[in-house]
């Protein structure tokens, strides 16, 4: 490698921390460019420029400015969806990467299948439709064609943003046009509904070899959203299939002309054999390429595809150590950010790696139907899968995220109509048999608060050990309202009791905590 070799990094968000951090490692001047002005990678940077990363005209200037300023080796971003705009960069400077055919056809949902199909690649039967064709009618013919259910996704997004599954023709037309709202294009892709486990698969690729550099198992969550809500590497999956899946990877690979740099792949296994969900022509987000997979084998990957991006080879891909690593997810329900409890001593763990915090005081957070909508991961790592598993989320279950009070969405989701119960038994008993309370009672009976006291419920339905998306108990969250003073265990359970259990079903220890504050008057 050149010394002083300069790279340009797209994006210097979280997920662009690893990169901002390998190049410095191998001694490069790092220039990052996002249009986030207070970016979390910017005091990172030897040089930040402002420029959004849509831009792709400002940033072939910038990459331009700095080439006759100084020099310029290589372009690379990681965890974003602008792989096509570093090709354009690239192509229109001469240096090494992915093509802008190959690119664009990688970031083109609706490209991206017709290349593969063309191939020969196992995708769902699909089709797109854009705004300006969007109605029911269209929507029922597409259909009518592919079948149901259907999984609607904007032509040109990431981080599941704006993917749902529609059971009827009414709804799909309905998410779609809530998902158009996504597309930069303003394009939808509707296609079958593929059955099976989900699994992630990053690849470098150097002179058309394909390096395999991770298989991890996916948890999806929250239907009829595709929420992550954590992944486990390495892959418990048997090594035939292992074998089938990466086969039908390579191909799609191969299909979508990737050649030099990257590959990301959502891979499903269904009952009729491996299918390709999406391949991005980049390493991974969600904290595989940059934290799991390195965390799991000792290869730092970013590295890797930092020298290809440099045009030279990746280098030795041996791990040092065979680990799990397993990353999860805090979620919220709906609301404003009083305070994130529990952050310090999760880091304290000995099993626990990392912890990154987005969610803030005062800033708003909602019940994720998106991968962007988190607010916190843990990644636990041992060499037992079991106790890396069970690490991970015991340390997701002793963070809280701790609600403001009198907010109104807050409310909706308890006393309204909610997408999700946080514990479904518990839902279907918390009202001892009369309809759900709602937002309106629940308001009236706050207007006479219980001056401070706790709040008499009715002890946990025995044998209920279901978990929330925290992974907490039903009985764990009970005693830690009760060990807080917001709560009593009585038999004599009152109204205000029966409030809070609502609250605990449907939005558990954030949902009670926040219930019995409201009518406690605290």
């Amino acid at each position: 490698m050149r010394k002083g070799a300069r790279i340009l990094i797209l994006g210097a968000g979280v997920m662009q921390l690893p990169a901002i951090r390998a190049a410095h490692r191998l001694g490069l001047f790092v220039i990052v460019a996002d249009g986030n002005p207070d970016a979390p990678g910017k005091p990172e940077a030897d040089v930040f420029e402002h420029v959004d990363l849509r831009d792709r005209e400002g940033m072939l200037a910038t990459a331009a400015k700095h080439r006759d300023r100084g020099g310029l080796d290589a372009v690379f971003t990681a965890g974003t969806d602008f792989s096509a705009t570093v090709a354009f960069v690239t192509d229109a400077l001469g240096l090494p990467g992915t093509s802008l055919e190959s690119a664009e056809r990688a970031t083109d949902k609706f490209r991206m299948r017709q290349a593969l199909r063309a191939a020969g690649v196992r995708v769902p039967d699909f089709a797109v439709i854009s705004g300006d064709a969007l109605c029911e009618e269209s929507v029922s013919r597409i259909v009518e064609r592919i079948g149901l259910p259907v999984v609607v996704k904007p032509a040109d997004s990431m981080g599941a943003r704006g993917v749902v599954r529609a059971e009827t023709a009414e709804e799909t037309f309905t998410r779609a046009m809530e998902a158009i709202e996504f597309s930069r294009s303003s394009r939808v892709v509707l296609e079958g509904y593929i059955d099976g486990p989900e699994f992630s698969l990053d690849a470098l690729v150097y002179n058309g070899t394909v390096q395999i550099t991770g298989f991890a198992d996916r948890h999806i969550v929250f239907p009829p959203h595709f929420i992550e809500i954590g992944h486990t590497i390495p892959t418990t999956l048997d090594p035939a299939s292992q074998d089938a899946v990466v086969t039908e990877f390579r191909r799609a690979v191969a299909a979508l002309g990737i050649s030099n740099g990257a590959a990301k792949g959502d891979m499903k296994l269904s009952s009729h054999g491996p299918v390709v969900g999406e391949v991005a022509a980049r390493l991974s987000g969600g904290y595989m390429s940059g934290w799991t997979f390195p965390l799991s084998t000792g290869i730092e990957l970013t590295e890797k595809a930092i020298r290809i991006a440099l045009g030279e080879p990746p280098g030795s891909l041996e791990p040092a150590w065979e680990r799990t690593c397993a990353e999860r997810a805090l979620v919220s329900i709906p609301g404003v950010v009083e305070e994130v409890r529990g952050v310090e001593a999760v880091r304290t763990r000995r099993d626990v790696a990392e912890v990154v915090v987005v969610a803030a005081p005062g800033s708003r957070v909602r019940f994720p139907r998106s991968n962007v909508e988190k607010c916190a991961n843990v990644l636990a790592v041992h060499g037992d899968r079991v106790v890396a598993c069970r690490e991970a989320e015991a340390a997701i279950g002793d963070m809280e995220v701790v609600l403001a009070l009198d907010f109104p969405e807050t409310e909706e989701f308890l006393f309204g109509s909610p997408s999700h119960n946080a514990y479904p038994d518990a839902a279907r008993e918390a009202g001892h048999g009369r309809p759900p309370f709602t937002r309106s009672e629940f308001r009236n009976a706050v207007q006479w608060p219980n001056a401070g006291k706790p709040i008499r419920i009715a002890p946990p339905p025995a044998g209920k050990d279901s978990r929330d998306w925290s992974w907490r108990t039903l009985e764990r969250t009970v005693r830690t309202l009760e060990a807080d003073g917001l709560v009593r265990l009585a038999h004599d359970q009152d109204e205000a009791g029966r409030m809070v259990w609502q609250a605990i079903a449907r939005g558990g220890l954030q949902g009670g905590r926040y219930a019995a504050r409201m009518l406690a008057g605290r």
